[in-house]
């Protein structure tokens, strides 16, 4: 047990703090988002489809306003500001059970989206800022092993609250993660202090990110590769019920040994990324292994039970080392090739590189195959297979941009 306590948390100090933070959001989103849905359609009364339109706004404007989030970071520190878009997360939580119509639900949910996505962003930037190079993918790791974790115990939670169909249960669930959120930026406060950078006078500012183009495209070419996690999530169970033989039970089983590999393998398969070289190289297993994956499942329709479930189990396997890999790759990617003293406004740059993954991916990994079948599987698969072709000179490109510079001056501070 000590053994697997060690593997999922790093040294004590501020990274395991920082773990500590993610575990508690973990536990409130997990209550959120398994819960929150139900609630809104169930006791409020929203139709599934606005449901969904007020989850998709927020997503979209999230993403335009990362910029704005990560320059905030930088100029006055990443440890405040990821607070305050947290206590901003907690009071979207509790006006979510306030929420009875529409136009009041279409506000809150931009509003807890906003504060999500930015916080994430500068988040970033504080991992950054609190662990220097050596220590942030890994870092991101342990964060994202231990997230994954605790949304699953809370997911599970959420389903008892679900079947005991209680309004206040439900509202407990707000409530939960509002309190969760509080906790987790008075953790925050709790980090060493990391210096905000001066404004610099117009004349001397170097180009901001949207306008460095390298950078822009390895983040494009990077957000493709989040389509797999949706393929898995998404499109693989539908596929298993309306197009196989195989027991429907298992798409359940799918998302269970998805879980376990990311929060066992997550720190140990990302431990190449912490180089542009090394998490190029994962970028490319990324591509290749979710474009085996997409191959393979496109032969499970005609499979009988037996084989389409193992198949389809192994094809599970795949999918989650790509999605392992490729988040390995992006935190590698989007750091190291990020000017030291602007990683915010990079980091939310980069985000922006989720868009297609974002708006087009459900509808891809589902309508396609629907339509297509197998070879639907197929398309979907070059379009992986595109990032291994494009991924490697975007990079090049980004890395012969680069302007070497140190790391900012007095890094982090303790207060």
């Amino acid at each position: 047990m000590s053994r697997l306590i060690s593997r999922l948390l790093p040294d004590p100090g501020a990274g395991r703090v920082l773990v500590l933070c993610t575990a508690v959001a973990s536990l409130g989103n997990g209550l959120y988002v398994t819960g929150g849905a139900v609630y809104f359609v169930h006791v409020v009364g929203l139709s599934p489809g606005q449901v969904g339109i007020g989850m998709s706004l927020a997503g979209i404007l999230a993403l335009a306003l990362g910029m704005p989030a990560g320059q905030l970071a930088d100029r006055f520190g990443p440890r405040g500001t990821t607070a305050v878009f947290a206590l901003g997360k907690a009071v979207a939580l509790v006006a979510a059970a306030f929420v009875h119509s529409f136009p009041a639900y279409l506000t809150m949910a931009v509003a807890l989206g906003l504060a999500e996505q930015s916080g994430n962003v500068t988040r970033g930037a504080l991992v950054a800022g609190v662990m220097g190079r050596e220590g942030r993918v890994r870092l991101s790791a342990y964060m994202r092993s231990v997230f994954n974790g605790g949304f699953a115990l809370a997911s599970l939670a959420a389903g008892l609250v679900i079947a005991a169909d209680s309004k206040t249960a439900f509202l407990a669930l707000f409530w939960g993660n509002a309190v969760a959120m509080v906790l987790v930026a008075w953790l925050y406060m709790r980090l060493p202090g990391v210096p905000g950078v001066p404004r610099a006078p117009r004349e001397e500012r170097p180009r901001g990110a949207m306008r460095d183009l390298p950078y822009l495209a390895v983040a494009q070419v990077s957000g493709i590769l989040r389509i797999g996690p949706t393929a898995l999530a998404v499109g693989l169970p539908l596929w298993l019920v309306v197009h196989t033989d195989a027991p429907r039970a298992l798409a359940a089983w799918i998302m269970l040994a998805n879980t376990v590999m990311v929060v066992l393998l997550q720190v140990r398969m990302s431990r190449d990324a912490d180089t542009v070289r090394g998490a190029a190289r994962l970028q490319r297993y990324t591509a290749v292994v979710l474009a085996v994956a997409c191959g393979v499942t496109a032969l499970t329709g005609s499979m009988p039970t037996w084989a389409a479930a193992c198949v389809l189990l192994g094809v599970a396997v795949l999918f989650t080392f790509g999605e392992i890999w490729g988040e390995a790759a992006r935190w590698g990617l989007r750091y190291e090739l990020a000017p030291a003293n602007a990683q915010g406004q990079y980091l939310g740059v980069f985000a922006t590189g989720d868009a297609f993954a974002l708006i087009a991916g459900p509808a891809l990994v589902t309508t396609v195959p629907d339509r297509l079948g197998g070879p639907g599987w197929a398309l979907i698969g070059a379009l992986f297979l595109t990032v291994l072709v494009a991924g490697g000179p975007a990079v090049r490109w980004a890395e012969r941009t680069r302007v070497p510079e140190p790391e900012p001056a007095g890094a982090a501070q303790t207060t």
